[in-house]
């Protein structure tokens, strides 16, 4: 009779213990489904603004408070369509920005647009407010697609390129650009030699854009002098866990894919980006732009 009892009670206890595991199971298989639909359909819409104050004694007095807007990787026919692209000029029209830089990503790869898409998203660029100035780079994405839409659209397209930027016709600052890694050479002395020619080369405030942070690596093995880097394509990683950051990786962003860095004298920004690649996911890293404002010393 006892024996029985022992038998009852183990028997008990392992059906308890089968429902538990099953319980289990199906908790995690909830929580897993439901992981994978957020970071499909929730993380990858919706637009936040990642804004940042610079100061630097370089940046001279009539650039003080200057609003700059960074954005890159759009990647319109990911998970971002034109009307992700509308709010999120509308946006940045509510800044009031000076200036807008674009490093590059524009269309998802392997996409095609019709003359259609082309024309609305150039007008949908066009309607981006400034008073200084447009400028952008190349990414690999990008094809002869993306020079005919920003070029429409009021972008200076600076590939291996820099120029100076007045405001108010006194000091300016120094904007340059290079190609994509990628897709092209890079290359840094063309990119600043307008300002290398200069006597007083180095009391100005320069600002690099590029689209894999990785050429960051090289610019600052050949200058000292560039103070302020912006640049995209890693998505910060896409999928971002706390505490330890971007699980993904993107070619040509292994060493500079997080949002900030600064190394000796430079700051480096890295956008998140829009749209997503390779995989359609994104996880607490929601699309966003950058804001910068400028700050003299």
């Amino acid at each position: 009779m006892e024996k029985d009892n022992v038998k009852n009670v183990v028997t008990k206890n392992k059906s308890h213990f089968k429902k538990k595991f099953i319980n289990f199971l199906i908790l995690f298989l909830i929580l897993t489904v439901g992981l994978i639909m957020y970071s499909r359909y929730v993380s990858t819409k919706g637009l936040i603004v990642k804004e940042y104050r610079i100061s630097n004694e370089k940046i001279p007095y009539n650039f003080s408070g200057i609003k700059i807007v960074h954005f890159s990787d759009v990647l319109f026919k990911s998970t971002i369509n034109l009307d992700d692209i509308k709010n999120m000029v509308s946006k940045m029209n509510e800044l009031k920005p000076d200036i807008v830089v674009f490093t590059g990503g524009l269309i998802s790869e392997g996409k095609s647009l019709s003359e259609e898409e082309i024309s609305e998203l150039t007008s949908i660029l066009s309607d981006i407010d400034y008073n200084i100035g447009k400028y952008a780079v190349r990414g690999d994405e990008d094809g002869d697609d993306f020079t005919c839409i920003m070029e429409e659209a009021g972008f200076n397209i600076l590939n291996n390129k820099g120029e100076f930027v007045y405001n108010k016709a006194l000091t300016p600052i120094f904007i340059a650009g290079l190609s994509s890694s990628i897709k092209d050479a890079i290359n840094t002395s063309k990119a600043f030699e307008d300002v290398d020619k200069d006597a007083n080369k180095d009391a100005y405030y320069k600002i690099l854009l590029m689209h894999e942070g990785d050429s960051a690596v090289s610019v600052l093995k050949e200058r000292d002098d560039v103070d302020l880097i912006l640049a995209g394509n890693s998505l910060n990683g896409s999928i971002v866990i706390p505490f330890y950051g971007g699980l993904l990786s993107s070619r040509g962003s292994d060493t500079y894919k997080e949002p900030f860095y600064e190394v000796n004298n430079t700051l480096i920004y890295v956008s998140s980006g829009l749209g997503t690649k390779d995989i359609y996911y994104r996880f607490n890293n929601k699309p966003s732009f950058n804001f910068y404002r400028l700050k003299s010393l």
